[in-house]
This record gives C-alpha cells, sequence and structure tokens, in this order.
C-alpha cells in the first residue's frame, strides 16, 4: 500500500466523484482509478460502487475510511515534523532534573526557552542525583539540572542558573519567628523535614555531626509541595533555598554560620553535539567552574551570639 493511492482514496471518498476528486488533485482521471483499484485488489475487495451519478462506498470503503484517514493524517505529522527538524523549527528536549533543585529561576528559564522554541517537545524526569548523573553521561538526558555541593564528574560542563541562601523555614506560630536570624546549632533536636535525595540536605547532615548536633529527622519526602505542607503545619523546620520559602510564602529566618549555598547548574557533558534546544539554553545562563562548586566539610565556624535577637 503506498500513500498516494490512501490518498486518492481519500479525495474520491471527500467527493464521491472519481472526475471531481481527480481535478482536486491535479491528476489524471485514469491515474486515479488505477490507483484505487491496486487498493481495492490489496484489501481484497471493492471500495467505491459506481452506479452511473451515484457513487457511494461499499461496506469495506466504509469500514477503511477510518483506518487510512489516520494511517494518512500520521503519515503526514511525520513528515511535517521532519521538515521541521531539518529547519530547526522544532527539536525535543530531555531534562533531568536532580531533587532538590527546584528554583523560581528554573522555572523561569524554562519558560523562556518553551515561549522562543513554540513547537518543542519537552521531556522532564526528576530523580536523585546520582541517577540522573549518571543517566546524563549515557547520553539519556540532554542535559541536567543540578544542585551539586562539591566537585562533580570531570566530563561535566557546568553553567549557573542561580545561587539562593539558605533558610529555615518554620510554622508561623513557631518560636524561631522571634529571633532575626538562626544558627545551625537552634536546629540542635529540633524536628526537621528534609529533601530526599538532595545533595545539600547530605552536606548539612555532615556539618550538623561534626558539630556534635542531634539531627531530629521527623519526616522526609521527595516532593517539594509535601515538604511545604509538612513544614507550613507544624510539623517541622525545613532548611530550604530563600526563593522556595518565598514563593510558599512560608515563614523562615536566614540560616547564619553555614557557608553552604543552594546552587542551581545546568549541566551538559564536554565533547557532547548540542541540539538547538540545549544550545538556547546556554545562550540563557551564565558559566561556572566546577572548582566553585564545593562546600566546607565541618561548616564554619559558629559566629557571635548576639543578645538582640539571634537563636542559640
Amino acid at each position: 500500500m503506498e500513500m498516494h493511492q490512501v490518498r486518492y482514496f481519500l479525495a474520491a471518498a471527500r467527493r464521491l466523484n472519481f472526475t471531481k476528486a481527480a481535478e482536486e488533485l491535479r491528476v489524471a482521471q485514469p491515474s486515479l482509478t488505477r490507483a484505487i483499484q491496486k487498493l481495492e485488489a490489496e484489501l481484497g475487495g471493492l471500495l467505491f460502487r459506481r452506479e452511473r451519478s451515484n457513487t457511494h462506498l461499499t461496506d469495506l470503503g466504509r469500514v477503511m475510511l477510518p483506518h487510512l484517514q489516520a494511517s494518512f493524517t500520521a503519515a503526514e505529522t511525520a513528515k511535517n515534523h521532519a521538515l521541521r527538524l531539518k529547519k530547526h523549527d522544532m527539536g525535543s528536549l530531555a531534562l533531568g532534573i536532580c531533587m532538590g533543585s527546584e528554583s523560581n529561576a528554573l522555572t523561569t528559564l524554562l519558560r523562556r526557552l518553551i515561549r522562543e522554541l513554540a513547537s518543542l517537545d519537552v521531556s522532564v524526569e526528576v530523580a536523585e542525583a546520582e541517577i540522573i548523573e549518571r543517566r546524563l553521561l549515557a547520553g539519556e538526558f540532554d542535559a541536567a539540572i543540578l544542585a551539586p555541593v562539591e566537585p562533580t564528574h570531570e566530563r561535566f560542563n557546568l553553567r549557573l542558573i542561580h545561587a539562593d541562601e539558605l533558610v529555615v523555614a518554620f510554622a508561623s506560630d513557631h518560636r524561631f519567628s522571634n529571633y532575626q536570624s538562626l544558627e545551625l546549632e537552634a536546629l540542635d533536636g529540633e524536628p526537621l523535614v528534609v529533601r530526599l535525595g538532595c545533595r545539600v540536605e547530605e552536606a548539612l547532615a555532615g556539618v550538623m555531626d561534626v558539630r556534635g548536633l542531634t539531627r531530629n529527622i521527623r519526616h522526609r519526602s521527595n516532593d517539594s509541595g509535601w515538604l511545604v505542607e509538612l513544614v507550613r503545619n507544624g510539623f517541622g523546620c525545613g532548611i530550604f533555598p530563600r526563593s522556595v520559602a518565598e514563593a510558599h510564602a512560608l515563614a523562615f529566618r536566614k540560616l547564619d554560620g553555614v557557608l553552604i549555598e543552594q546552587r542551581t547548574v545546568l549541566a551538559t557533558v564536554a565533547g557532547r553535539r548540542h541540539s538547538l534546544a540545549v544550545a538556547t539554553l546556554l545562550q540563557h545562563v551564565g558559566d561556572v567552574s566546577a572548582t566553585d562548586i564545593k562546600v566546607l566539610a565541618e561548616g564554619a565556624p559558629a559566629s557571635r551570639r548576639e543578645s538582640s535577637g539571634r537563636a542559640a
């Protein structure tokens, strides 16, 4: 079965007149008739019954019409997509996002990309950082959004999307609302809500361990929406990027004495050819050296407590 045969059949079914169908297609009527006859031979029966001026579909023709229409539409769609890709009018982007790397800056970046490449097909998967990095190296993702706190794989090229300070978020009636800022020591034994699969959480756990602080984890989730609601309803405090706390209107205070930032970066693999979508993404973000992505394992020295309002 050839697509021109299907196209001729659809025109004849629409017109129910071989002469008018041939004129619409701008082909000779004998050519249209031969094409339909070949199609009938392949399908094993007549598709049309021609009775003088009364041309109509047979039972077989009526049954085959929706199937042939669907096949023709699919073929035309595939051809148009191929042409757009050739002209760089369309493409796809497989993006991996590590847990804990959400930010308003990332949302703005993706919105700008989709607006610029209106016909872009975007696929987004969220998983733990190790999984995202492994799949990026394997070529399953075109690019990845990471939140590293230490040097990443040597093959990764990194571009900074957003850097955000960490804050302690809590319910509006929590005692922390009486302080101007908080040190990590204020969280010793405090019920916590933590982000699963987040490298920043892992780094904070290491700092608390070095300082001999008890990390009292009460609830865990890899979903930002759940974390926010758990904190809002008083089930524990969370250490979030400032932009996340602000976006969800959570009560929060700045976390002092810890030199850890939430850095959201766009990662690509060095030497790998970039698609149009990735190239466009790279135009909107800045450079960051892999050596700049680091955390002090023992944390910063505790700053001097002030009686004017900083929590002990």
